[in-house]
């Protein structure tokens, strides 16, 4: 191996222990907070084919997250690459599908119980829209190994909110548990731009726009989730 391609694999892989343990809490936020609703709805008679496509796309998506970090902590680059292309098009599915279920569940009048239908509506609006959004600019910039973990972390980190949704227990916390769980959302988020400073001793700039998509995310859904234009969509979705 080169002197160059050395150097090239040791910033590809440098801080891989954190991000492979950032994708391992994520799975495990994911895995728990499903595990409580999801044997249950599968067992239902006339479970859409479309939710099982969405829960097994995504179980794929979550478990690619996880072997990725692995692999280049192994160094094992040229699988990462290659298994890279497999996780673009589990993500524009997860998109599609994840788009489909919100319809779904709002023809049917099935939302979690929890959520107004507003709130509902405009958080997966967000989630797909910001999620593809990282997961691009991931893509462009992949041969920025700095760049692309980050923005892949943070892009993983929006679509497990449904899981940390069920996760916690937000039956217990009133007409506000939204801010709650974004409050949880928040210190996961922060800590990847916390371990740049404990490491690096200053914040890479894809945390910036990532982070910054999750807080800005996060601000605008809390003030569109109650208004008219919330509503208006609704009507226009055609949801009850």
């Amino acid at each position: 191996m080169s002197v160059t391609q050395a150097a090239l694999r040791s910033r590809v892989t440098t801080g891989g222990s954190f991000y492979l343990a950032m994708s391992l809490v994520l799975a495990a936020i994911a895995i728990f907070g499903f595990s409580k609703t999801v044997p249950r709805d599968f067992t239902i008679p006339g479970f859409p084919a479309l939710l099982w496509a969405h829960g097994a796309v995504f179980t794929a998506w979550v478990l690619l997250f996880v072997a990725q970090p692995a692999l280049v902590m192994q160094r094992s680059l040229r699988w990462h690459r290659r298994l890279g292309w497999v996780g673009v098009g589990l993500a524009v599915a997860m998109v599609v599908l994840a788009s489909g279920a919100t319809l779904l569940a709002l023809w049917a009048d099935k939302l979690p119980e929890f959520y107004s239908h507003g709130l509902f509506v405009v958080r997966a609006a967000f989630a797909v829209l910001v999620f593809p959004a990282l997961v691009a600019a991931a893509i462009v910039l992949r041969r920025r190994a700095a760049w692309h973990k980050r923005l892949m972390l943070c892009a993983a980190i929006v679509v497990v909110v449904p899981g940390l949704e069920r996760a916690m227990p937000v039956f217990l916390m009133g007409p506000h548990w939204s801010y709650v769980v974004d409050g949880v959302v928040d210190a996961i988020a922060l800590a990847g731009p916390t371990y740049d400073l404990v490491t690096a001793r200053r914040i890479h700039p894809a945390y910036l726009w990532g982070v910054g998509a999750i807080l800005a995310g996060q601000a605008i859904v809390d003030v569109l989730a109650p208004s008219p234009a919330a509503v208006a969509l609704l009507h226009t979705l055609g949801a009850h």
